[in-house]
């Protein structure tokens, strides 16, 4: 994702310049590279971009237009435009009288400093610009209307064969099995079709980085909620725990802040206590003392040698 701490990898490069893109189009009213770089971007986080609510009257806010900057600045001025607009409402207005007012400001701010929640704001408030303006369909298809029309017409004249109307560009990429990882997500009801399509597209783009990566950039989980779900995926594989106890365990570490481990214990479905699986600090802790441990005996040994009287 793009702007994510750590290092960098395929999937956040490829998401900064498609961000850029996407934003400058946006702003210099190119619906053409608009189009082309949502379309990019959908394919990669479709969980970022829902479908349009039809029965909904009132359109999504732009919050750039809210904190009164353009949508392709950088997040340094995001930050600036937020703390302006805060600013100048509590000097003008009462939060008393308009605490909705007030809160939307707040959201903005919120919304537009996460990279992750500004990419989302940025593809649905760019899709609701297209279909404005009548560059694509009412439905969100992120396909433009004249595209749309001369296929028609090629195809009315034989000269090209139909295109399911998912289209091709923004077509899911469906996996025949998932990894471990994004099942245990699932039955967790941690992340739902969405998130799974998202990783499962990302691991065909970028099958190089590993699916702990891609979990933990999209910040569906913590650091130490990747240690219980990998330590889960152990203990199924050894016929330990159960899905379903593994399920109501992983909900008390989300909800109450019990260990996943602990929850199996106090339950009384996992006898043996265990160490989160996968914590290397932990692992080069122990190896480091093994280390230790190895020289003061090697040490010991050789003033042991020193001190023995030579032999006649």
């Amino acid at each position: 994702m793009a702007d994510v701490g750590g290092g960098a990898n395929r999937i956040e490069l490829e998401s900064q310049i498609l961000c850029s893109a996407l934003r400058l189009s946006w702003a210099d009213d190119d619906s053409k590279g608009l189009v082309r770089s949502a379309r990019e971007l959908y394919q990669l986080f479709p969980d970022l971009l829902p479908p349009p609510k039809q029965d909904v009257g009132e359109r999504p806010t732009d919050y750039y237009d809210l904190l009164q900057v353009r949508c392709d600045v950088p997040q340094s001025l995001v930050v600036a435009g937020y703390l302006r607009a805060a600013k100048n409402f509590l000097r003008t207005q009462s939060v008393k009288d308009r605490r909705q007012d007030y809160f939307k400001i707040l959201t903005a701010g919120f919304v537009l400093r996460k990279p992750r929640l500004r990419l989302s704001h940025d593809l649905v408030i760019g899709r609701e610009w297209l279909i404005q303006r009548g560059v694509i369909p009412e439905d969100g298809t992120l396909e433009e209307i004249e595209e749309i029309r001369k296929e028609a017409e090629a195809i009315a004249l034989g000269v090209a064969e139909p295109v399911p109307v998912q289209r091709q560009k923004t077509q899911p990429i469906v996996a025949e099995k998932l990894p471990m990882l994004i099942e245990l997500l699932k039955y967790g009801q941690i992340i739902g079709p969405a998130e799974v399509q998202a990783l499962t597209n990302q691991m065909t783009v970028a099958p190089e980085i590993p699916v702990k990566e891609l979990i933990l950039s999209a910040g569906y989980v913590t650091d130490s909620e990747m240690n219980s779900l990998q330590l889960a995926e152990y203990l199924l594989s050894q016929d330990k725990i159960t899905l379903a106890q593994f399920a109501v365990a992983m909900y008390d570490e989300r909800t109450q802040g019990i260990k996943m481990a602990e929850s199996l214990q106090v339950r009384g479905w996992l006898e043996t206590q265990v160490k989160p699986y996968g914590d290397e600090d932990e692992q080069k802790k122990r190896a480091e003392e093994e280390r230790r441990r190895r020289q003061e005996e090697w040490k010991r040994r050789e003033d042991e040698e020193k001190r023995r009287p030579p032999q006649s």
